[in-house]
């Protein structure tokens, strides 16, 4: 069983380097721009490196990065928080189903669909646009375990049947200044996600920390987990892990993160993520007025939610 996966991860690396060599002749630049809804979808060259971006057409400067890879290296996760977001097969190193609300260049989807060749991976996103560039410039190719919907992220998972169990939910979605929707970070959003979620599955989130619900958006989640960590970047992103399994202490974290580096072989750091991983009192204390926020709920955004610009 190894030896067939070890074959097929060969041959499957093989056919991403092939779906991405034509982009080595390309010109430095901007490779690729569409008008999207509210915001173009921009693909730009930069030597080795291929951005995915969303640029505000009332505000262009406002550029959010949704996905950066390396095509000399197409499964390392460059970007910190994608690798945070890996954290979850600590929980589940073995899943049979796994969803994400936001894809972007596909750049988690791909590498899971590769490390983890018995896992089906259903994805949602609203923009086919940026779909259509992942599959374009990100080496990503859907087949029967990966799919996508083009459809909200919410509405899709309350339109599955009850008995649709994930081991694994990923939520990661942004508009171009950063705005985090309303309905996926509401006490009711994660309440789905639990109704979705197997025994011992785990969901992720990924934030801003410059967002000013922060704070709120944590301790809904919280309100709805028994066991919340977060994994924060810098000061810009942070990844919430949520599970109502077992508790895991920091130092079984991080042991069952490096027992995947070793088997796994990944090309980036997920051991350094898990050293990062904030619990318990670590948490509260990383969080400024965690314990003054207000729990989010479908009926009653807070004031100002809507008019929160991020840059």
């Amino acid at each position: 069983m190894i030896e067939h996966k070890k074959n097929w991860q060969t041959i499957n690396l093989a056919a991403i380097g092939q779906r991405l060599a034509w982009l080595q002749q390309q010109p430095d630049g901007i490779i690729f721009c569409q008008d999207s809804g509210v915001h173009y979808v921009v693909v730009r060259k930069d030597r080795s490196q291929i951005k995915l971006s969303l640029v505000e057409k009332v505000n262009l400067h406002t550029d959010l990065l949704q996905s950066v890879f390396n095509f000399n290296n197409p499964l390392h996760l460059v970007s910190e928080y994608t690798q945070a977001m890996m954290l979850g097969l600590v929980w589940q190193n073995q899943p049979q189903r796994i969803y994400i609300a936001g894809f972007g260049g596909g750049r988690i989807p791909l590498v899971l669909h590769h490390y983890l060749p018995e896992s089906a991976i259903d994805c949602a996103d609203i923009d086919p646009i940026a779909i259509a560039a992942a599959t374009q410039f990100f080496g990503v190719k859907l087949d029967s375990r990966l799919t996508v919907a083009i459809q909200d992220g919410r509405e899709y998972l309350e339109q599955q049947n009850r008995d649709i169990q994930y081991d694994i939910i990923m939520t990661d979605v942004f508009f171009g200044n950063g705005y985090f929707p309303h309905r996926l970070a509401t006490k009711e959003f994660y309440q789905l996600c639990e109704k979705h979620l197997s025994r011992e599955g785990v969901v992720l989130v990924n934030l801003l920390q410059r967002d000013d619900f922060y704070a709120e958006k944590v301790k809904t989640f919280q309100s709805v987990f028994s066991q919340v960590c977060v994994c924060p970047w810098k000061e810009i992103n942070s990844v919430l892990i949520g599970s109502n399994s077992a508790i895991l202490e920091k130092d079984e974290i991080i042991s069952r993160a490096k027992y995947l580096q070793d088997g796994h072989q990944f090309s980036f750091p997920l051991t350094d993520r898990a050293q990062e991983v904030k619990v318990g009192t670590e948490l509260a204390e990383a969080i400024p007025n965690l314990d003054k926020a207000q729990i989010l709920h479908d009926d009653s955004p807070p004031a100002g939610y809507f008019d929160c610009w991020l840059f």
